[in-house]
């Protein structure tokens, strides 16, 4: 093959998809969805947990105690007194609480009212916790008058939450499992849906436009073309999983300073550069697919709607997180879904090499079959001229 035809084509590719202004946001603006899904999940875990310096305006019909005032500032509530219900009703239509709270003494009953704001939901919780934290204290003090000790009554047992190496755990870690799973999967997803963009360009398009018929009345082979088409595929894939990667990486690392739930994260120099090889190695493959999968359509809305495929598979990682699937050595040899995988041990320091060589080698082995089914595919004039 003449790699000068090779490389013409690979420039001619990028060329196109970097002046489609509109294509080329989609594609490198998609990543910095990742970054802002992680400072997002931060603020709200922060929100939910009372340590995001917010405090929340909450009305009540009754005063109350230190005691209870202690409990108020513990879980963010700015307690506010009015006298008459018909006052906090006012206050909270005016805004000025986001809730309040109406004790009925007679029948020893508390009333939290709001709505289905986040806000309103955080008083509704910190309210909730402030009256059992209430209601256990009052119920120590009758115990302390009857001269029975609280801690003989309610300590009987402590509570430990450790993985299966023994290492302790807490809610959040799932929660962050949960946010790396979701922000290494879109950076797979990257590579998706710049590859599938461009290889909609460069050959349903073409097809479409007539375009690619002309282009082979040129001094070029079936074959060049078609490598520089996967070449080019491979360059926009590794560029916009590489952007993505990045983001992730920084976005952690300032995320880590700013919350607590990130505080555990920590990610070493040799595992962002076999990052940095999982996403260059997934372009490769992924790139390939997508001009497989997209190479018979015949418009620009039938190749899109194929490649939706490849989409939907980066996407099982996630669910595979929510069920708790185990797994084994054999699961790297599943394409695509190895790579979210891999990205993932290396965050919970339970990459292997082995691993990684089992996804190296299955992976040559894809891209040996795709690009062979290419080349025989696109010796077919109905798939080249879509007649």
């Amino acid at each position: 093959m003449n790699k000068n035809n090779i490389l013409i084509t690979v420039k001619k590719e990028l060329r196109s998809m970097f002046r489609d202004k509109k294509t080329l946001f989609m594609i490198f603006g998609f990543p910095f969805i990742i970054a802002f899904f992680i400072f997002l999940m931060g603020f709200m875990e922060e929100s939910m947990m009372g340590d995001g310096g917010t405090t929340y305006k909450t009305g009540f019909n009754y005063e109350v105690n230190e005691v209870e005032k202690t409990l108020l500032d513990q879980y963010a509530i700015d307690y506010v007194y009015y006298e008459e219900e018909s006052d906090l009703k006012e206050a909270f239509e005016a805004g000025d609480i986001s809730g309040y709270v109406i004790y009925d003494e007679e029948n020893k009953n508390y009333s939290i009212y709001t709505d289905s704001s986040m806000s309103g939901m955080n008083v509704s919780s910190y309210v909730g916790y402030y009256l059992d934290d209430y209601n256990q204290y009052l119920g120590n003090l009758k115990l302390v008058d009857q001269n029975i000790n609280p801690e003989e009554i309610y300590n009987n047992f402590t509570i430990e939450l450790k993985s299966i190496d023994g290492e302790e755990l807490s809610t959040s870690s799932f929660l962050v499992e949960l946010v790396m799973s979701l922000s290494f999967t879109y950076i797979i997803m990257a590579i998706t849906l710049a590859a599938v963009n461009m290889a909609t360009s460069a050959i349903a398009v073409e097809k479409e436009h007539g375009t690619l018929e002309t282009i082979l009345t040129l001094p070029i082979t079936t074959n060049e073309l078609i490598a520089g088409k996967y070449l080019a595929n491979v360059i926009i894939g590794s560029i916009a999983s590489l952007i993505g990667f990045a983001l992730t990486i920084v976005s952690f690392i300032i995320a880590k300073s700013m919350f607590t739930i990130y505080e555990e994260f920590s990610i070493g120099f040799l595992a962002i550069i076999w990052g940095v090889v999982i996403c260059i190695l997934a372009s490769f493959l992924i790139g390939g697919l997508a001009i497989a999968i997209t190479a018979k359509s015949k418009s620009y809305k039938e190749a899109q709607a194929a490649g939706q495929v490849l989409n939907y598979l980066c996407m099982v990682p996630i669910f595979m997180t929510y069920l708790d699937f185990k797994v084994t050595t054999t699961y790297y040899l599943v394409p695509i879904l190895n790579y979210t995988t891999l990205l993932m041990d290396l965050y919970t320091g339970s990459f292997e090499y082995i691993n990684l060589l089992i996804t190296v080698l299955s992976t040559i082995v894809c891209v040996g079959v795709v690009l062979w089914l290419l080349l025989k595919t696109f010796k077919s004039e109905k798939v080249l001229f879509g007649e």
